[in-house]
């Protein structure tokens, strides 16, 4: 319920296997009530301790965020007779009406992204889609894609159902683990540099599993654990010698990893690819020689100048947009706007 309340996954990662069992008919109505009560109650009960269970969910969970788990139960009963991305969307609708602060319903093309970002953040709505605004039209594109990208074959968003764009009728869609953490606990400080990060890892985890008419109605699960809670900027100008990498697990799975330079050399780049900010972290109408976090280069051209060229040579194939990602270095891409 975690990941329905923040935005947090895909229609079809969230209730795919949930929706079958209720329309098969191996839950009742009573069930799926008995589910609901068991999973609110479960939240105090988290704690290893009764009384400090309580305690975190009494005093330490924020009203807001309850509030929309208990009105979210009355949404998710309509999985019987809704499809999945349906009752979703409905829910976005819902909680955007309610804390978008009178600004109107978004529709057309970043609707869903702006609506789960809002979800996600958990926090001033308004902040977030500035922000949201103030990104790159290419990394805008990626968030309004991947977003509203459904694992549900058959089924797209009625307010934005992907057309002309190169995810309609693909997958797999990605959930990004720990997507709302990123963006509550450091995107607090700086949402900016909050939604350039979950950006990049989209980028990056579609390039490791790329889309195909077959995986429509498939999902996959990229965990960022590792950066969840780190400042922003320890992930967008990393250590000297310091790499942030998405290496795939498996044919479902993928994870953030920090990885040295030394360890970068046994990498297998079928598996793993480099996150890169060059361009990424700057406003649309910076200056050439900088922007709003003071550099226009980060990450991989931050970090030193040791001259690795088969990595380097690796590190850029791996990127798709082209340029030089060799440590030390850096050349225009066709990110920049």
């Amino acid at each position: 319920m975690g990941w329905f309340v923040q935005a947090e996954a895909p229609p079809g990662a969230l209730f795919k296997t949930f929706r079958n069992v209720v329309v098969s008919g191996a839950a009742k109505d009573s069930d799926v009530a008995f589910y609901f009560v068991h999973w609110f109650a479960d939240l105090a009960g988290a704690e290893p301790y009764p009384l400090d269970g309580c305690n975190k969910f009494v005093l330490k969970f924020p009203q807001h965020v309850l509030g929309q788990f208990l009105a979210s139960f009355s949404i998710v009963q309509d999985i019987a007779v809704h499809p999945e991305t349906r009752v979703l969307e409905e829910y976005y609708k819902s909680c955007w009406e309610k804390n978008a602060e009178g600004r109107p319903l978004p529709a057309g093309p970043g609707s869903i992204a702006q609506m789960r970002l809002v979800l996600m953040a958990q926090g001033d709505s308004k902040v977030i889609i500035d922000e949201y605004n103030k990104l790159s039209f290419v990394d805008k594109k990626v968030l309004n894609n991947e977003m509203a990208c459904t694992g549900c074959a058959g089924q797209q968003f009625q307010c934005d159902p992907l057309t002309g764009q190169e995810t309609a009728g693909k997958g797999p869609a990605i959930l990004v683990y720990y997507g709302p953490a990123l963006l509550q606990k450091p995107g607090r400080d700086n949402p900016r540099g909050a939604l350039v990060i979950l950006t990049e890892i989209y980028r990056k985890t579609r390039e490791l599993f790329p889309l195909s008419a077959q995986d429509v109605g498939n999902s996959v699960t990229v965990r960022i654990d590792a950066a969840k809670d780190l400042e922003c900027d320890s992930v967008l100008r990393p250590v000297s010698g310091q790499y942030w990498v998405v290496s795939r697990s498996s044919n479902k799975d993928a994870m953030l990893k920090s990885l040295s330079a030394s360890e970068l050399k046994d990498v297998d780049w079928s598996k793993n690819v480099v996150l890169s900010f060059d361009k990424a972290v700057r406003t649309p109408n910076a200056p050439k020689g900088g922007g709003e976090f003071g550099t226009a280069s980060v990450g991989l051209a931050s970090t030193g100048s040791t001259p690795w060229t088969g990595i380097g040579a690796r590190v850029r194939r791996m990127s798709l947009f082209g340029g030089s990602y060799l440590p030390g270095s850096w050349s225009p891409s066709s990110r920049e706007e």
